[in-house]
């Protein structure tokens, strides 16, 4: 009787240990879906700058110093972002609207879907693998006849979405690192992105900007600025801005030099600093 006991106890004990095995295998091989980042995470919109003056023909004047200066620094990165970004946002912005299917066989999320880009029709095809405690993106696109199954964009993010990276890559035609985005997240809003230039062949390669939202009482955001050149001088910016009231004041030792504040109104036009 003994024996049979110790055997039915081991037979029970294996049992066990199968069913566990097969309950961790059934939930590693039907994983939850990747959350996305969040869209903000991958935009060219920087807290509304208005770095034409808003169209004023005296933008030019003497009476704008302050913001024009200013203005030029965060014109740059507006450009160079709208240009970038166009075809990654879009596809990016699309894949909201669509669903990951789980390939069990390499072990990663795919998402597949088609996004119309300056009256294109672009195949994109969304990759997530998790990798520890982050999950690590490559976004592929193509289009009959142009590119096909080019990695545009790639990142990593944290499970919690609480910051991540993006890498974009310059064109089909020029497949390197152009941009590297570095995102970071509080509650449900980002509060701090760094876009930094990594394109080896720019001239302003290794310069960035860095945008969020303000500490500064009076103002809604902040632009800190590092320009990198081979055909002109270095050099740092610290810029405020107030999205409601349009004030604004500029930063800039190595330009201006020296520390002090130079500030605008509500016109854009050179003003005494209240602080």
């Amino acid at each position: 009787m003994k024996t049979f006991s110790k055997k039915l106890f081991s037979a029970l004990i294996a049992c066990l240990i199968v069913f566990s095995s097969c309950s961790e295998d059934n939930g590693e091989s039907n994983p939850t879906a990747p959350q996305l980042p969040p869209q903000q995470s991958m935009s060219a919109n920087m807290g509304g700058f208005p770095s034409n003056g808003e169209g004023s023909m005296a933008n030019s004047g003497e009476a704008r110093t302050h913001f024009n200066f200013a203005a030029g620094n965060v014109l740059f990165w507006q450009t160079l972002l709208n240009v970038q970004l166009a075809i990654p946002v879009a596809a990016f912005q699309e894949a909201f609207n669509h669903s990951f299917e789980y390939l069990d066989s390499d072990g990663i999320w795919k998402s597949e879907y088609d996004v119309s880009v300056a009256n294109k029709s672009i195949t994109a095809t969304l990759y997530a693998d998790r990798s520890g405690n982050q999950i690590e993106w490559e976004m592929y696109l193509s289009l009959p006849g142009e590119f096909d199954n080019f990695l545009w964009f790639s990142g990593e993010s944290n499970l919690d979405n609480s910051g991540g990276t993006w890498v974009l890559y310059r064109s089909p035609s020029e497949p390197r690192a152009a941009l590297q985005i570095d995102w970071q997240k509080e509650n449900d809003a980002v509060i701090k992105s760094t876009y930094t230039l990594i394109d080896t062949q720019a001239d302003k390669s290794g310069s960035f900007i860095e945008y969020g939202l303000s500490s500064e009482a009076a103002f809604t955001h902040y632009y800190e600025v590092s320009v990198k050149s081979e055909s002109s001088e270095d050099y740092d910016a610290l810029i405020y801005y107030n999205q409601e009231t349009r004030i604004g004041s500029v930063t800039s030792v190595s330009y201006f030099g020296d520390n002090d504040k130079r500030c605008w109104n509500s016109s854009f036009e050179n003003t005494d600093c209240q602080n």
